[in-house]
């Protein structure tokens, strides 16, 4: 590999990714400007792996120095339309992802998730369904926590990788292509960073950038953005759905029936996944195996030992048999309006967070016809009161996730279920949505046992 370039700016020197492209560049005779608004004492540890005499530091800056550049590599956390950046395109210097430089990079094939939830489900079934094809290398990577930049060098021509990407990730790609491309479902989200949902969208459409009819798109014909999507993509479409005659694959009975071959691609009745969204998840993976040549055998199988990550709808074991769920991961409304929609109990629901304003309108009537308390916390908590205060339902706000989980244990009862999804992002309470999951989890414990 050889770079055409004498100098390269990193911008967003972010523990995993900036730091990984700056040690991938490290291995080429080319010098490098590390650019970030934070100050060098919050970057010393990234700074002590990197001692280097062809790094340039611009730290606690607007990032001018960058304009010294050639070439700027943005961290998925750098919005595309900074003024700095719009500045360096006018003065001709490229922009682009991590994304966009690793696949300029790596010889691997790609296959490729989005979609604004299930992302990282679909990617670890995908990559478990294909474990083992052929004694051919899989790789996972992406959003999903591991860079793609630093496993290009683990695979050879003609291996694969399964990119899990993002919005933020697919805003400045360029060159990119998948080979198979997904793209499982569509909602209004991140909209405090893409100002506007056209944006949104154009940035998620990112996906099929460059494909032609030998590629493959598959899309989730049930969402009414996506079908329409179909007719513009110039790869061959391959629609799942559960109700749409015209798909290719259907959900019914219990099965993923692909009529192309007349097959059942997965039998749903011994896999544990909750919730139709899950089966659609496991669906679109399971299809994206099939079409790069796995057995149904192995596509089944790994379905069948697959365990969602936690936070992810997981099950709380507890001494009373209660039904408890940690979804912390729901962190827009289209997450909680598919976890409420799985349960077939009555619910005590907690919700709120930080408050990207996200509309919560979808959530209004399935809450009326399914919540019977309300517990609340977060920025979000007074918008979600007004939406929903004409319901018929308890309406509880708290300052602490410790007293929503009190509250929300001491109302449980065998006919109901806690939920924890809270249709918002943790980082105004939290520093992850990991975390606020693990306090729920530790409280409500501490209650029921």
């Amino acid at each position: 590999m050889t770079l055409d370039y004498k100098k390269i700016a990193v911008l967003g020197f972010s523990p995993r990714t900036g730091l990984e492209v700056v040690k991938y560049l490290l291995n080429f005779d080319v010098n490098i400007i590390v650019s970030d608004a934070k100050p060098k004492t919050e970057l010393e540890d990234l700074i002590s792996q990197l001692d280097d005499e062809k790094i340039e530091y611009d730290l606690g800056s607007k990032g001018s120095k960058i304009l010294e550049s050639e070439l700027i590599i943005l961290s998925p956390g750098v919005p595309y339309d900074l003024e700095i950046l719009k500045k360096a395109r006018e003065q001709g210097i490229e922009t682009i992802s991590e994304i966009e430089f690793a696949f300029r990079q790596s010889k691997a094939e790609i296959i490729a998730v989005t979609g604004t939830n299930g992302k990282t489900t679909t990617t670890e079934l995908l990559a478990a369904m294909l474990f083992d094809l052929n004694g051919k290398k899989i790789k996972a990577a992406g959003n999903i926590g591991l860079p793609f930049i630093s496993i290009i060098k683990d695979l050879e021509e003609g291996e694969k990788v399964i990119l899990e990407l993002s919005s933020f990730q697919l805003e400045a790609v360029k060159d990119f292509k998948a080979k198979i491309a997904i793209y499982l479902n569509y909602s209004p989200d991140h909209l405090d960073r893409h100002q506007t949902e056209l944006n949104y969208k154009n940035a998620k459409k990112n996906i099929f950038s460059n494909q032609n009819s030998a590629d493959y798109a598959l899309l989730n014909f049930d969402d009414p953005y996506l079908y329409q999507l179909k007719d513009q993509l110039q790869s061959e479409v391959i629609g799942l759905s559960f109700k749409r005659k015209e798909a290719d694959l259907i959900i019914k009975n219990n099965q993923a029936y692909y009529k192309k071959d007349k097959i059942n691609l997965l039998d749903f009745s011994t896999i544990n996944l909750p919730g139709k969204h899950n089966q659609k998840n496991a669906a679109f993976a399971a299809l994206a195996a099939y079409t790069v040549g796995q057995s149904i055998e192995k596509i089944q199988q790994a379905a069948e030992n697959y365990k969602l990550q936690s936070h992810r709808m997981e099950i709380i074991n507890n001494s009373s048999g209660y039904l408890i769920v940690d979804d912390s991961k729901a962190t827009n409304p289209d997450s909680t309006l598919k976890a409420l929609s799985s349960l077939d109990k009555d619910i005590i629901l907690i919700a709120g967070g930080q408050d990207r304003n996200a509309d919560f309108s979808k959530l209004k009537q399935v809450v009326n016809d399914r919540v019977k308390t309300l517990i609340l916390l977060g920025e979000a908590a007074d918008k979600l009161a007004s939406l929903f205060k004409e319901n018929e339902i308890e309406i509880i706000k708290v300052k602490t996730m410790e007293a929503a989980a009190e509250l929300g244990a001491k109302r449980l009862r065998q006919d109901r279920v806690l939920l924890l999804s809270p249709a918002c992002p943790s980082w105004d309470m939290f520093s992850s949505y990991k975390e606020r999951g693990e306090i729920f989890r530790k409280t409500v414990l501490k209650y029921i046992d």
